[in-house]
């Protein structure tokens, strides 16, 4: 069918505002890596847009030549990968029993965990029972107070809810408890919501940079992300710079400045987290049309 004047019109001013909108979210990032991939010297000329100018990866050596990073590096993937195990499991064995009817007591705990939603203790009697728990300063301080999410239970416990009733059911006919229900028949037939939860609690747990600086003081504790909050608000690429002099010869050391390395902290915190988004795209959307819809 052939479009009018009109429609054409307003398809081509969809596409154009796409593009702008598109451009303006692509652009930012993609001048951080282009900053970070350029001699920093030569970026303090400006003009440095699109592509570098001057290339070198004096920027990263400098980074990956500090200790700190490294460890900085090890806690946040320690923390992503065992939190974000723990989290998802624990909560759709949870979301699984609130979503069956026949469970006493359900509509208790579901009031109960929708409190949580809305009402906290405080930092200050949150921080003393860490305290009195002995988690400050480890790693389990990042991992178990963050397992559990009522949102995320929510949509767990309305996925499970729209599964026909009548696979659990001929399963047990055959003698399978509810445990081998949900290994065997639930969690395959709900990949999409696993995916997308387990993306959502892993981002979450590779951007927080709130427990680091609260509840840690051991410098090799400390994740990625509050480093890299230090090296932007107290200018500790200065030191970074001069801790990486000892690996770089003189030469190399020319061409590295606080900005530029900065801009390749920046890239090595982000470039990680947003390779996983391709993996499991197909999911995603699937997992989030479902929460919004059937939620």
């Amino acid at each position: 069918m052939k479009k009018s004047v009109g429609e054409l019109i307003f398809s081509i001013i969809n596409y154009l505002l796409l593009l702008l909108l598109s451009f303006s979210i692509v652009f930012p990032f993609w001048r951080i890596v282009v900053l970070s991939l350029n001699n920093g010297t030569d970026s303090m000329r400006g003009g440095v847009n699109f592509w570098p100018r001057v290339f070198t990866l004096d920027n990263y050596s400098v980074i990956f030549a500090r200790s700190e990073i490294i460890d900085a590096y090890l806690i946040t993937i320690a923390r992503t990968a065992i939190g974000t195990v723990l989290s998802v499991f624990l909560m759709s064995l949870m979301a699984y029993g609130l979503s069956k009817k026949f469970l006493r007591g359900r509509q208790v705990v579901n009031i109960m965990m929708l409190i949580t939603m809305f009402f906290s203790g405080g930092l200050i009697p949150f921080y003393l029972l860490l305290k009195d728990l002995h988690m400050l300063n480890t790693l389990w301080v990042y991992i178990i107070p963050s397992i559990y999410s009522a949102w995320y239970i929510i949509l767990f416990r309305a996925f499970f809810q729209q599964l026909p009733p009548a696979l659990e059911e001929s399963a047990k006919l055959d003698g399978a408890n509810d445990l081998i229900v949900y290994f065997k028949i639930v969690v395959p037939l709900s990949l999409p919501i696993f995916a997308t939860i387990a993306l959502f609690v892993a981002v979450g747990h590779w951007n927080d940079w709130y427990s680091g600086a609260v509840f840690v003081q051991n410098p090799k504790l400390i994740p990625l992300q509050t480093l890299l909050m230090n090296i932007i608000r107290e200018n500790d690429s200065t030191k970074l710079i001069a801790g990486g002099v000892a690996e770089l010869a003189n030469d190399k050391m020319k061409s590295v400045t606080s900005t530029s390395v900065k801009m390749a902290t920046l890239v090595a915190t982000i470039l990680p987290i947003v390779c996983l988004y391709p993996f499991l795209q197909k999911y995603f959307v699937k997992g989030v049309m479902v929460g919004s819809i059937k939620g």
